[in-house]
């Protein structure tokens, strides 16, 4: 198998302006790609806003929204690609009186009617959701007036890429200042922990036959006990009716973390979200290192077609890095399940088996990450 290898460019990180948009790429340049895309902001789902298909967090109520009276915004914590995230208190939540400390995820400023559609969607989506140790939970929304926010729970730590980032000792400004910093040296088990919660959180979303299309660290956040809770459903749609969702036109894609046949038809299941996990794996267990690095997102597809692959970091066994290049079979049928990944990661977990080795972990060959400033 062909591999890229990072350049051994020890340069500083500067706080140069990058976009987290940089790592969507636009499909008017994506269809260079093999015009695999859709129009983000056409995808308010249909079968997923009947409310018999809706299971609350508190069955003695259907409805979600929270007087906006009730919400106080304290500080911007969070920005991503399309929205931001800050943090700030609820008074009296269906279940929770008094004060609650939430997270409220809101709408850039000028934000276009497509974000605003995008966010109403993720709403849509995570309403379904019953809790999960694993997925971020919806406490309440504001809806019925502008502007638009959705309140889900306050993880201490922010989003995994920063929380790895932030342990060797990069500045990584996505979550900004989260309460907890942290452990300056993680250890091969905690790691193997992250990644077979993340597949249990997987698991339970495919089960309810949602497929996410964004999964990246980025888009897990750390709660208490650093617990790995998927979040950002922002692209996620509901395939209750098919197991498979094509993009008809335009949009954004995160190229880099989507699937083969993502790239090239447009189509989407289960296993092109197992595919984005191989990659967060490779984030993982290079302590947030950036997938193919330095590589043009418009050059990935061909390169994947050809059979190249990213090679194994020397840090991490061969276990493992056979478990991220199963995820990146070109065939999707011979991919693992989440449930498969999630069982054998634990396993491996158990085990108490050092298979990643900090001590040869080349801290100058993952210094250079692309995309640290949003």
């Amino acid at each position: 198998m062909d591999d890229i290898r990072l350049e051994r460019d020890p340069a500083v990180i500067q706080n140069s302006e990058v976009s987290l948009q940089s790592q969507y790429t636009s499909l008017d340049q994506a269809s260079r790609l093999q015009n695999a895309s859709e129009d983000r902001g056409n995808n308010v789902l249909t079968n997923t806003t009947q409310s018999s298909q809706y299971t609350p967090l508190h069955p003695s109520t259907r409805s979600w929204e929270v007087p906006r009276q009730h919400v106080t915004v304290e500080k911007i914590i969070g920005k991503g690609a399309f929205s931001q995230v800050a943090k700030g208190i609820a008074i009296n939540l269906r279940g929770r009186p008094g004060k609650t400390q939430v997270a409220i995820k809101k709408l850039k400023e000028n934000a276009p009617e497509t974000d605003r559609r995008d966010l109403l969607s993720e709403l849509e989506i995570i309403k379904q959701l019953k809790p999960h140790p694993h997925v971020i939970k919806l406490l309440g929304c504001v809806t019925e007036s502008e502007p638009l926010l959705v309140l889900i729970e306050y993880v201490p730590f922010g989003d995994l890429l920063g929380y790895l980032r932030k342990s060797r000792g990069l500045n990584d400004t996505y979550y900004k200042d989260p309460d907890i910093k942290p452990k300056t040296s993680l250890t091969s088990q905690q790691l193997i922990k992250f990644a077979w919660q993340i597949a249990d959180g997987m698991s339970y979303l495919s089960s309810k036959r949602i497929i996410h299309r964004d999964l990246a660290a980025r888009n897990v956040l750390v709660g208490e006990r650093e617990t790995c809770k998927v979040t950002d459903f922002g692209m996620a749609r509901d395939v209750q009716q098919e197991n498979i969702y094509e993009r008809k036109t335009k949009g954004r894609l995160p190229v880099k973390w989507t699937a083969m046949e993502a790239l090239l038809y447009g189509t989407y299941s289960t296993k092109s979200d197992v595919w984005s996990y191989g990659v967060l794996l490779y984030e993982i267990f290079t302590i947030g290192g950036s997938p193919y690095p330095r590589m043009d997102g418009r050059k990935i597809v061909n390169w994947l077609q050809q059979g190249h692959r990213m090679s194994k970091p020397r840090h991490v066994d061969e276990k493992l890095y056979g478990i991220m290049t199963k995820c990146w079979q070109e065939n999707p049928h011979g991919r693992p399940t989440f449930t498969e990944l999630r069982n054998e990661l634990k396993e491996m977990e158990n085990q108490h088996k050092r298979l990643i080795n900090m001590e040869m972990y080349d801290k100058q060959l993952y210094a250079n990450v692309e995309d640290l400033v949003v």
